[in-house]
């Protein structure tokens, strides 16, 4: 990597180092997780200072275009495999085939157990009623993506649990007749360390921020159904909301 022209205007240095690092990122020049060199090398090439670098990188990574690991180094991101809005409440295998690509589930435990007394109080539930629990790793064309944990009430299966199927809205629907109609849900960005979701999910640090999303879904008659918290993969999955001016 090799940059030919010197940057010397003397009052927005980084801008220039960021807007010629970021069209050679978008323009492909730079390919998905190519390495940078050090940031000593990059500043001389630049014509740069060192600070004057850091502030362009910290702005390239709060846009997602970079990924820095302390010790490591500094990498172009992986375009995201999945880009979809909020707006609408779909399935996490449904989200994955809307891109074309095949949904599949790994390393699935299923667990009949008493809820937390966080979990019994976001489902309205007393801590003595039981509940499966269900945790997995879902993927896209074999590529881990999302890590999920499903709190369900044993109330509402009818029998044992048998999930057998991928889209766990399809076997409420067609298995125990209860249709999920909307979600309250919460985005919370926090590190790849809780759970060992960065092992999960194949990281490469565990101090990677992924993006959660709890979720307390309600049926078409507003009781309170299952409670997820599904743990998205942050250089896969990229979601996007439209807001409207009233």
């Amino acid at each position: 990597m090799i940059f030919s022209e010197k940057l010397w205007d003397n009052s927005q240095r980084y801008e220039i180092v960021l807007k010629k690092i970021r069209d050679m990122i978008l323009s492909g020049e730079l390919r998905e997780e190519q390495k940078f060199p050090s940031e000593t090398v990059l500043a001389r090439e630049f014509g740069v200072s060192r600070s004057t670098l850091r502030e362009a990188l910290r702005i390239l990574e709060d846009e997602g275009l970079i990924k820095r690991y302390q010790g490591v180094g500094t990498f172009v991101s992986r375009k995201p495999m999945i880009e979809s809005g909020m707006e609408e409440l779909i399935s996490i295998t449904r989200l994955i085939e809307k891109q074309g690509m095949k949904a599949g589930t790994k390393n699935i435990s299923i667990i009949r157990t008493f809820p937390s007394e966080k979990e019994a109080s976001i489902m309205k539930m007393s801590p003595e009623q039981e509940i499966y629990r269900v945790e997995r790793v879902r993927t896209a064309d074999n590529v881990p993506v999302v890590y999920c944990i499903d709190r369900i009430p044993v109330k509402f299966v009818k029998n044992e649990f048998e999930f057998k199927i991928e889209s766990l809205f399809d076997y409420l629907q067609k298995d125990l007749g209860i249709y999920i109609s909307y979600a309250v849900s919460d985005i919370i960005p926090v590190k790849a360390e809780i759970a060992e979701v960065y092992k999960k999910l194949n990281l490469k640090s565990r101090n990677d921020v992924v993006l959660l999303l709890e979720q307390l879904h309600y049926d078409d008659k507003d009781n309170p159904i299952f409670y997820s918290s599904n743990y998205f993969s942050p250089d896969k999955i990229k979601f996007c909301i439209v807001r409207k001016r009233k």
